[in-house]
């Protein structure tokens, strides 16, 4: 009996030594902890994309680093394991797409719908932390004319708005902190929703789209006169 109060009290003296340590970081460590899992990162699991009223649901592999990012949604499998690309989209010194599945998203100007502004702040956890982290830590939040980032107590990135391009991103996380959801959402008519299965925080090798030609990509009413509204239609229904 005495034996099994040594363990119990072993234990409860672990336990307090272990919140005492969290205790004692400081406001400053815990939001450049969380502001640097956003600066390099890998990802993989299920996408729901909706596009013009039509869905389909793929894995997907997402991988991003201080200079550049890529997202694939696959066929048959994840990447590494099987299954090629259908949809890839890379933004680096540029922007470009590739469809295998709906080759008129390809024509598709929507370079002008990615928030470039708000996700170049997230290139480097320092700079952000410099410029910003007294106003995170003051108000959980950064608002600059179009562009508002708000963050949770914790300092989890909570969600990012960006009025300029009609884009906004919300994130869920899991018991364990990591990211278990993204909803992201362009305007009325396109959203995606990617549940993660597995997350890495190590900086990722990122194999960059080739480049668009210029002149290669259009408008809606382009795509519609062209008739290649009718193939996109065709990829999202998933038809031959």
């Amino acid at each position: 009996m005495k034996r099994y109060r040594i363990v119990i009290v072993i234990l409860v003296l672990l336990i307090l030594a272990g919140c005492s340590g969290n205790l004692r970081i400081s406001e400053e460590e815990k939001l450049k902890r969380e502001l640097k899992k956003w600066e390099s990162f890998s990802g993989e699991g299920i996408a729901e994309i909706s596009a013009f009223g039509f869905s389909l649901r793929k894995p997907f592999y997402v991988a991003k680093s201080m200079e550049q990012m890529r997202m694939d949604i696959v066929e048959g499998g994840l990447l590494g394991a099987m299954g090629a690309p259908v949809i890839s989209m890379y933004l680096g010194e540029y922007f470009t797409m590739k469809s295998t599945l709906m080759p008129a998203l390809e024509a598709l100007n929507i370079a002008d719908k990615i928030p470039t502004r708000s996700l170049s702040l997230f290139s480097s956890s320092d700079m952000l932390f410099d410029r910003y982290g007294a106003e995170i830590i003051a108000n959980k939040a950064i608002i600059r004319d179009s562009l508002e980032i708000k963050f949770r107590k914790n300092y989890e990135l909570e969600s990012v708005v960006d009025k300029a391009s009609g884009a906004r991103m919300t994130v869920d996380y899991n018991a364990g902190g990591d990211l278990d959801e993204l909803d992201i959402r362009v305007g009325k008519g396109i959203s995606a929703r990617l549940i993660f299965d597995a997350v890495d925080y190590e900086r990722p090798q990122i194999v960059a789209l080739e480049r668009k030609e210029a002149g290669a990509s259009g408008g809606l009413l382009d795509i519609f006169n062209q008739g290649a509204i009718f193939d996109l239609l065709k990829g999202l229904m998933g038809e031959e």
